[in-house]
């Protein structure tokens, strides 16, 4: 009687109910991986509906930057004499061309006071200053002991409208002086000094003046050198007085600026489009088709931007849709005759105006209905596939607690059966012992 065989003849060897019991779980296994399986299918789709609402968001956002005039229309500014006046013009400018001639610059007011051997050892008197522009004047009190600096720090402190400074002249004698300035410029600006005290005296160095410009053959006076409210939305500088000058100020359409626009608008519509074409196209690798292959809400994309470019003829800017795949194509050279020849012709195929919306803002609109979060094809679809995805992450997770019950419960079946084998072992030894027969070997 061979009873410790009994092992070998079930299968029952040593460590073959640990990996009894692994096959068993991994042959139950198959509802939980087909589950993920099926959560990676729609994490995948989800991915490639994110991609496709980031082109779109994309394109809406050169569609929003074309649709008004203000923000289609690129314009530059061109100075015969930049040395003189230069600038800057906003988009909200009007055309045009501008002659004026710079008389004299806006400068401040100078007053420069007496000489002194030093800044900051010889004492300078004391008394009492009034500082600052004409009709406001304000005390500063110069204490026993001050010096040239101490000067300029107290006026610095106690007035408004004018600025003390010490300038090395360099000169022999008494090389230091007080120098006040107004802080602005023009004829209002004049700094006013009563110097009523022991040590000084100042005399006017530059007299404050203010911009004299004719424009137009109009006199124009500013107290800066700045003209940004001459010109709607046109910025000037003036950096030099030449009388006598002519200078010719254009404001005219930034033609590359503009075309460059033109083409991102295409660049970016071209993405999506292509995008959902390559859906429905095999990969030479692999033989399968995209993830949003015949999904209804890629065909609502394509036809919703198909039908904003179908609503505006864009022949006459040199932009034409490619019949085989249905993205745009420009003739560049059309396209810069166009904006050369009739600028807002161009424009109010873009830009909304009194003829009604312009393509970029149809564009934007249809992009607008495509991500609305309640009602949107490509907004409605990512949530549901959000909602997929949760409840497929719920049923997995179940499904392992349910799993990994069973496999403790299988455990501890296959743990008493080897004890109870365990047990028969022992008596089969005995057994044998006493019948006289030698135990038997079991089998590894």
């Amino acid at each position: 009687m061979k009873i410790d065989g009994i092992n070998s003849s079930l299968g029952m060897g040593p460590g073959s109910s640990s990996s009894m019991v692994e096959k068993i779980v991994a042959s139950e296994s198959a509802p939980i991986e087909s589950s993920k399986q099926r959560r990676e299918s729609i994490v995948a789709k989800k991915n490639e509906f994110q991609n496709l609402d980031t082109l779109l968001s994309k394109l809406q956002g050169t569609a929003d930057s074309l649709k008004m005039p203000s923000g289609f229309r690129k314009l530059i500014l061109d100075s015969s004499h930049p040395d003189i006046i230069s600038g800057s013009v906003s988009n909200l400018a009007e055309v045009g061309s501008y002659e004026m001639e710079v008389s004299s610059l806006a400068r401040s007011d100078k007053q420069l006071a007496v000489g002194f051997p030093d800044k900051d050892k010889t004492e300078v008197g004391f008394g009492f200053m009034r500082v600052g522009l004409k009709g406001a004047l304000h005390e500063v009190v110069i204490e026993p002991g001050s010096t040239l600096r101490d000067v300029a720090a107290k006026i610095n402190d106690s007035s408004q409208g004018v600025r003390a400074s010490i300038v090395n002249t360099g000169a022999t004698e008494d090389p230091y002086r007080l120098l006040v300035s107004s802080l602005e410029a023009g004829e209002d600006a004049i700094t006013d000094i009563d110097s009523d005290t022991s040590f000084t005296e100042f005399k006017n160095q530059v007299k404050g003046i203010g911009l004299a410009v004719n424009f137009e053959g109009v006199n124009v006076k500013r107290k800066s050198n700045a003209l940004d409210d001459l010109i709607d939305g046109v910025n000037l500088k003036v950096a030099k007085a030449e009388p006598g000058t002519n200078v010719t100020v254009n404001v005219r359409h930034d033609v590359d600026r503009t075309s460059e626009g033109v083409k991102d608008f295409v660049k970016q519509y071209n993405e999506v489009q292509s995008f959902s074409r390559k859906q429905g196209q095999k990969d030479a690798a692999t033989a399968q088709t995209g993830q949003l292959t015949g999904d209804g809400a890629l065909r609502r994309v394509s036809g919703s931007l198909q039908a904003a470019v179908a609503s505006v003829s864009l022949v006459a800017a040199g932009v034409t849709t490619n019949p085989k795949n249905g993205e745009l194509q420009i003739d560049d050279a059309k396209l810069r005759e166009a904006l050369t020849t009739n600028y807002e012709g161009v424009a109010n195929l873009f830009a909304t105006g009194e003829h009604g919306p312009g393509l970029a803002a149809r564009m934007s609109d249809a992009i607008k209905g495509l991500q609305d979060r309640t009602s949107g094809a490509v907004a409605t679809r990512l949530k549901g596939m959000d909602q997929r995805i949760k409840a497929q992450d719920k049923d997995i997770a179940h499904k392992e607690e349910r799993m990994e019950q069973r496999k403790i419960q299988l455990q501890r079946t296959y743990a008493n059966l080897d004890s109870k084998m365990a047990g028969m072992k022992s008596q089969g030894q005995m057994l044998s012992a006493r019948i006289g027969e030698p135990p038997a070997q079991s089998t590894p």
